[in-house]
């Protein structure tokens, strides 16, 4: 069964990891041991971890299988009446849900066929790193051997018999050797999230954090800091242990209309263009995201120095 799932791997150029589901247990116990020492802000934790740390174990599963896959940065463009204005979307947000299952599908098929294959609820990086799978960066990314960061990591549980010598695992997170004497995406970090006093990333203050959740812009934000359409990839872009990132065309282009009704009132889409809209976003795997994607759009507009053409 190994042997099948690391064909299966190889041939998608994916990097795989298995071992036993109380590696899951370890990760969360770490996680909510950081939140414990108020090594994570509270907030933070409530919005972004406490729903991906989850609550069961997996004791039940044979195996604990975590995936890489190696993911492009997607074009977005918006229709600005006498010019289009293109905006950049990181690695996983495209489709991000939809290739967990993708990817579960052609698993249970291919590379554990026989065997029953779910999705593994719990922190995907701590778990992939205590795998040996992946190491984190100084900026709290997490790195894949040959892939670098630019991946999407799927986690699942089976019943399937995958033996491994436990006592060959990382028992905690490991960090990229090349991070000991570099501190380029500290340099890189527009909102200072990345800090000398300790490795783990402030979370809470990172750009990524900001521009997934709606409201006003706080003020440690910087005005020239946005740079994605959705989260921010200037320490990935930065970092010397990553390769040249890939941008795809996602073919997706707002109208002028659509571009217009996002800038001003993406609360309260009229019929004309919430179809529209709707539709796009969805084929993103970004719904009903029209408030952030408005605010956020103004931001990188203002950055660039660019405006709508009056209609």
């Amino acid at each position: 069964m190994i042997e099948s799932l690391q064909r299966w791997a190889a041939g998608r150029t994916y990097r795989v990891a298995w071992g036993s589901p109380d590696v899951v247990g370890a990760a969360r116990a770490e996680i909510l041991g950081r939140r414990a020492s108020a090594e994570l802000d509270d907030e933070f934790f409530a919005r972004e971890i406490r729903g991906v740390v989850g609550e069961e174990d997996g004791r039940s599963a044979g195996a604990v299988v975590v995936v890489a896959v190696p993911r492009t940065a997607w074009r977005v463009s918006f229709d600005l009446g006498e010019a289009r204005f293109v905006a950049i979307i990181p690695p996983t947000y495209v489709r991000y849900r939809a290739l967990f299952e993708e990817v579960r599908q052609d698993l249970a098929a291919n590379g554990l066929p026989g065997a029953k294959v779910e999705h593994l609820v719990g922190p995907l990086k701590a778990v992939a790193a205590r795998l040996g799978l992946v190491r984190y960066g100084r900026n709290n990314v997490t790195y894949a051997p040959g892939v670098g960061s630019y991946m999407q990591l799927c986690g699942y549980v089976t019943d399937a018999q995958l033996p491994t010598d436990e006592r060959e695992l990382p028992q905690a997170r490991a960090f990229l050797p090349e991070c000991d004497d570099c501190r380029v995406c500290r340099s890189a970090c527009p909102t200072g999230a990345i800090a000398d006093d300790r490795l783990l990333l402030h979370a809470h203050r990172c750009l990524t954090y900001a521009n997934e959740n709606p409201g006003v812009w706080p003020g440690w934000v910087p005005a020239r800091a946005h740079n994605c359409l959705l989260g921010c990839l200037r320490c990935q872009r930065a970092c010397p242990a990553n390769p040249k990132l890939k941008v795809a065309d996602s073919g997706v282009l707002f109208s002028a209309a659509e571009t217009r009704a996002l800038l001003e009132n993406p609360d309260a889409l009229d019929e004309r263009n919430e179809a529209g809209v709707r539709y796009k976003l969805a084929w993103l795997g970004q719904p009903y995201v029209e408030p952030v994607l408005g605010r956020n759009l103004r931001a990188l507009l203002e950055v660039r120095g660019r405006t709508m053409t009056p209609s």
